[in-house]
């Protein structure tokens, strides 16, 4: 078992922070599936957006998916200090600060994967934050802006100022999502800090998870893509890495069936009522990789109710 500061982690897969998809009905979801941790949606740390529509959105919480972790973005440590301590009040039990996003939008708010140019600001980030707050601070970096040669020089600065652990995407701001994750650099990370690291990038099924933890030595597996639509991921990760079985992939109807879960989960838990668009994405990542599922994807985009989506994509299920 994996402790991040106080915080005992029990297993080994965790959901990565994306925006639209790490909801608390999916964070909800991957936890019954075996997710040992789900990372919010990132979260402006500007506290001037508290009171604001997407602030309410986003920030939904909820006892069954404890350990509650949410990730905030900014550049102002003073802010990001006191948005960590904010969440603390909030009930969350681990707070992550992205410096890893390489959106173009971030980037211009010198947030996200930019502030990897930044040595000084991060370790006043994360000592301003880790001591503020009484919960673990982490931290979510990528290898760098366009080079790998600071890599575990900032993973080490990371450590020193505080954070409870770390999480490192192996790829540059410059890669974004192409090309293939540097797990060799991972590696690195691991063999020079002391605190857990949690190693993400390329993980789309069971055996990528473990050939993950045996390349690089990582004591936790982020999976983001792979997990889209696929919470299934999770519990053949889990099964695979304890008992070395091979879960088979969710038929049709099993997928039409958690589907049906995630609406009824997204109707219960969101401040915001879901609208119609929402229950379509979310049949549109189920149906992937499913016989017919292009086809079933062009109709759901023209149904206009609940039960039309389900009707069409009931029919993959015959």
């Amino acid at each position: 078992m994996i402790k991040i500061g106080n915080v005992r982690i029990k297993g080994k897969t965790v959901l990565a922070p994306m925006c639209s998809v790490s909801t608390l009905p999916y964070r909800i979801l991957c936890k019954r599936y075996g997710a040992a941790l789900g990372f919010s949606e990132m979260i402006d740390a500007d506290v001037e957006q508290y009171g604001k529509y997407r602030f309410k959105k986003e920030f939904n919480t909820a006892e069954i998916e404890r350990p509650i972790a949410v990730q905030i973005f900014g550049s102002d440590p003073k802010k990001l200090a006191k948005s960590a301590h904010a969440m603390e009040a909030m009930n969350a039990d681990i707070v992550d600060i992205n410096m890893g996003c390489p959106s173009i939008k971030l980037s211009r708010n010198n947030s996200g994967a930019v502030l990897l140019k930044d040595k000084k600001l991060i370790a006043e980030i994360i000592s301003r934050a880790s001591t503020t707050a009484s919960i673990p601070v982490t931290a979510k970096i990528r290898l760098g802006i366009d080079s790998k040669k600071d890599t575990v020089s900032i993973a080490k600065i990371i450590e020193t100022a505080g954070a409870a652990a770390i999480t490192v995407h192996g790829r540059t701001m410059r890669d974004k999502y192409t090309g293939k994750a540097d797990w060799d650099m991972i590696k690195k990370v691991k063999e020079a800090v002391g605190i857990p690291v949690i190693g993400n990038g390329d993980v789309f099924c069971a055996q990528d998870a473990k050939d993950m933890i045996d390349k690089t030595g990582c004591d936790l597996v982020m999976i983001g893509r792979g997990a889209i639509g696929n919470p299934f991921i999770f519990k053949q990760c889990e099964e695979y890495l304890k008992n070395g079985t091979i879960i088979p992939d969710p038929t049709a109807k099993e997928k039409f069936e958690v589907y049906k879960t995630m609406c009824a989960l997204m109707d219960k838990y969101k401040r915001i009522n879901p609208k119609l668009k929402d229950y379509k994405v979310q049949a549109c990542w189920f149906t992937k990789n499913v016989s017919g599922g292009r086809e079933a994807r062009a109709e759901i985009g023209t149904c206009k109710t609940k039960d039309e989506i389900e009707s069409v994509f009931s029919k993959l299920c015959e």
